[in-house]
């Protein structure tokens, strides 16, 4: 993502979006949003045809935008993104399980929160501050993909994750109380927004400590599970007992989310009324498209995102440990092509740090060649002569749906026309990224992509920091001047910064640590049978559940 620098301590006032509730906004250059109008019509299945399914219904291992999109809806963090309306409104923090936005001290290392009172789970038993600690455990544990939000930051959280302690000890809480204090080993302004991620919410003290992609989790959100076939189908149902002032408790009674790895039949389905929803994680086919924007036109809209397509290098292992090897791949590769097999949803650019998020910068300044110009050629070839890693075997993995199956083709034929001797390696979507992430494979190359978790350029470059974890950083890559930028630029208000972060990512191009290729537009298409205009496309859960419903 799956998945923003806030103010230190949230001081700066905002007007109140909920009544009784605080709210923060996340630093954004994005543009604000809109709410929908409003719809009384509740009821009903509703049905969302993807091609991809999620790594688990477990928030404690799945860090995708496909599980966010639904255990976002099971699983109510301490603090959440609003929703029900789009842009950059939709990053705004506000309070879900806590009472208010956490109370700031000891310069910035302590977050303080308040339980509200009276919270149950869907099953009937009572929220506790204690359940906090358990379910940053749980991550630790199982473990989450993005553990390293928790254990790189908050104190005692990574002796927890080697069994060094019984707990986490930078977390206290209090059940009576239902406070919880968090103590950061320094000041770091993402915390609030890791606070808003369903990874964080409480869970339930018997949730076993394994990934329970049967079930899911038990939350306090307006839906739960129902029924799941792990890979092929996940039912929400209606929770009944959730009733938080100020979010929304959704439309629908149900919502099934059904995969199939053929998108092109999920589109047809959609566009012949017999799906609800097509997943914005995938990509509507070009042979499709032209007929959606003339018959479907009114259920149908390209909506920019926040994201970032790239490959990856592993700069531990051969070729890709040499400088010129990489740099070659970046002057050879045409981002324009890659968009071309997207039915052009793909802006090119060569940098991480998409234009919606402070930061980012344009495609004309990266450093081989202008993103939307041709490869440089005569220079990727005297690179790789410089290299000598022609003849080089290299395995490059990629994921078997389109177009990434697409892009994974194009690409593998850039490096040997480079003079690798490259060749496939696909893998099913499902586990492509459990299987690129695991600490014992240690792949050449590959296929990456991030979707903003909150708008904070972090989000994106964290990517790539040394303690990121193979699970995250898939080439390995740490290197001292970037860590030591990283750790700086996250204690500020991005505004403040954000020529240092797009020095920062200019930087790592510069060193060609990732060749990113663009920033895509997501579809929001619906079938008939829905109230396309009060349906949201948020920019922190893709399709927000809670705002479709029937017509």
């Amino acid at each position: 993502m799956k998945r923003y620098l806030r103010p230190l301590g949230a001081s700066l006032a905002c007007a109140a979006v909920v009544a009784l509730a605080a709210c923060s906004s996340s630093s954004s250059t994005a543009s604000s949003g809109s709410t929908p109008a409003s719809s009384t019509q509740n009821g009903g299945t509703i049905t969302i045809a993807a091609g991809t399914p999620p790594l688990s219904a477990d928030q404690a291992l799945d860090f995708t935008s496909q599980g966010n999109e639904l255990y976002s809806v099971v699983n109510t963090a301490l603090l959440t993104f609003k929703r029900g309306v789009s842009g950059s409104a939709g990053s705004t923090i506000i309070p879900g399980l806590a009472k208010a936005l956490p109370t700031v001290s000891n310069g910035g290392k302590t977050y303080t929160f308040t339980l509200r009172s009276g919270l149950v789970y869907s099953n009937g038993t009572p929220i506790k501050a204690s359940d906090e600690t358990y379910a940053l455990e749980r991550d630790l544990k199982v473990p989450w993909q993005a553990a390293s939000f928790v254990s790189g930051y908050i104190v005692g959280a990574q002796a927890y994750a080697d069994g060094k302690a019984k707990t986490i000890s930078g977390i206290t809480t209090d059940d009576a109380t239902g406070k919880i204090t968090v103590n950061l080993i320094a000041p770091f302004g993402p915390i609030e927004d890791i606070f808003a991620l369903p990874g964080t919410a409480p869970v339930p003290q018997t949730t076993p400590m394994k990934n329970l992609a049967n079930t899911g989790t038990i939350g306090d959100g307006p839906y739960m599970w129902g029924s799941i076939t792990p890979n092929e189908s996940y039912t929400l149902v209606k929770n009944p007992k959730f009733d938080i002032p100020g979010l929304p408790t959704g439309h629908a009674d149900t919502i099934i989310y059904k995969v199939n790895s053929n998108v092109t039949a999920n589109a047809e389905a959609v566009l012949d009324n017999t799906a609800d929803v097509f997943d914005p994680g995938d990509t509507l086919p070009a042979s499709l498209l032209s007929q959606i924007q003339s018959t479907a036109k009114d259920r149908y809209q390209a909506i920019p995102s926040n994201s970032s397509y790239y490959w990856w290098f592993n700069v531990d292992e051969k070729p890709f440990n040499n400088l010129y090897a990489r740099q070659a791949v970046l002057a050879a590769l045409d981002d324009s092509a890659l968009s071309r097999l997207d039915s052009g949803f793909l802006t090119p650019d060569c940098h991480l740090i998409p234009p919606g998020i402070t930061g980012g910068s344009s495609g004309s300044s990266c450093p081989y060649h202008a993103a939307d110009a041709a490869p440089n050629m005569t220079e990727a070839k005297a690179l790789m002569a410089k290299s000598g890693m022609v003849g080089q075997a290299v395995t490059v993995y990629g994921e078997e749906r389109s177009p990434r199956k697409q892009w994974l083709d194009y690409y593998t034929s850039v490096l040997n026309s480079l003079g690798f001797k490259a060749t496939e390696k696909v893998v099913n979507s499902s586990v492509y990224f459990t299987t690129i992430g695991a600490a014992s494979l240690k792949p050449q190359t590959g296929f990456g992509d991030w979707v903003q978790d909150f708008p904070n350029p972090w989000d994106f470059m964290q990517l790539f920091a040394g303690n990121a974890g193979s699970s995250l950083n898939y080439g390995y890559v740490n290197d001292a001047h970037y860590n030591t930028t990283l750790n700086t630029l996250f204690q500020q208000q991005p505004d403040q910064v954000a020529s240092q972060w797009t020095a920062l990512d200019q930087y790592a191009v510069t060193k060609a640590y990732y060749a990113a290729y663009g920033h895509e537009e997501f579809p929001k298409f619906y079938s008939n049978r829905l109230n396309f205009n009060a349906g949201v496309m948020s920019t922190e859960y893709q399709t927000d559940l809670t705002s479709l419903e029937l017509k």
